[in-house]
């Protein structure tokens, strides 16, 4: 496997999270005709979201099903995306080629950080603005990376991804390029119809979760399962007892 994330189909629940692109581009805020480089589009969330603003879009992605997925949905609602594959660490791009940068859950996760955080300002135009999400140290998200990290010690993107939501060490990796580095504080919803249905979920469709599982003995799973349906259980649940948890998440402002 070239990239950890042709593991499972992220595709199957990045639908769920398409709030947070749509949330960063209303806060940005975006404006019709602005050139916008989404770095790791996955299927294509904030990508299309952008389009819908009437922006110029890129997306750039190293997996090729999630960019067909990505164009599949930007063919279905008439919006012109242009896709391209690649990695956020070498951008096949001019300098100074695109008015903002984008990226929800996808930059974190480059292995080389400094070298993503120096790509997009690369790319960017002197006034450009690099907006970006991380999930939030302690949150549900960072607690599910945590646990695959354990069972993926040389898995190096998992430990980098978390470093990502804790604030100081972003904006270590960010000083250098940015000079203002403005954070919003979200949350993101998750649902599902009790923890064992959030659970089967991830095993099936979220890399990290199927990579973490994917050598285990049958004991060596049931603990996972254990330990994991442990940490959703944590939770309060909705009103009907259903799955219902609020994630938070920082969304980074960067201006040059």
């Amino acid at each position: 496997m070239l990239n950890p994330w042709e593991a499972g189909n992220f595709a199957r629940i990045a639908p769920s999270s398409t709030i947070a692109g749509e949330l960063l581009c209303d806060e940005i805020p975006l404006h019709a005709g602005q050139r916008v480089l989404d770095i790791g589009c996955g299927s294509g969330n904030t990508a299309i979201a952008a389009a819908r603003r009437r922006a110029i879009v890129m997306g750039i992605d190293p997996v090729p099903f999630l960019l067909n997925e990505a164009r599949n949905r930007a063919d279905a609602d008439r919006l012109d995306v242009e896709w391209r594959q690649g990695v956020g660490e070498f951008l096949p791009f001019p300098d100074a080629s695109f008015d903002i940068a984008t990226s929800t859950f996808g930059m974190i996760f480059s292995l080389q950080p400094a070298q993503a955080v120096s790509e997009a300002a690369r790319v960017l135009v002197p006034s450009g603005r690099l907006v970006f999400t991380s999930w939030t140290e302690g949150g549900l998200n960072d607690q599910l990376i945590a646990c695959c990290q354990a069972a993926l010690p040389d898995l190096a993107m998992l430990p980098i991804a978390r470093k990502w939501g804790r604030e100081a060490d972003a904006r270590k990796w960010l000083s250098g390029h940015f000079a203002i580095v403005r954070v919003v504080h979200r949350q993101f919803l998750v649902r599902a119809l009790d923890t064992q249905k959030w659970l089967t979920g991830m095993k099936a469709f979220l890399a990290p979760v199927v990579l973490a599982y994917e050598n285990l003995s049958a004991d060596a799973a049931a603990s996972l399962d254990a330990k994991l349906l442990a940490l959703g259980e944590q939770f309060p649940k909705a009103p009907n007892g259903s799955f219902f948890v609020r994630v938070p998440y920082l969304e980074f402002h960067c201006e040059k």
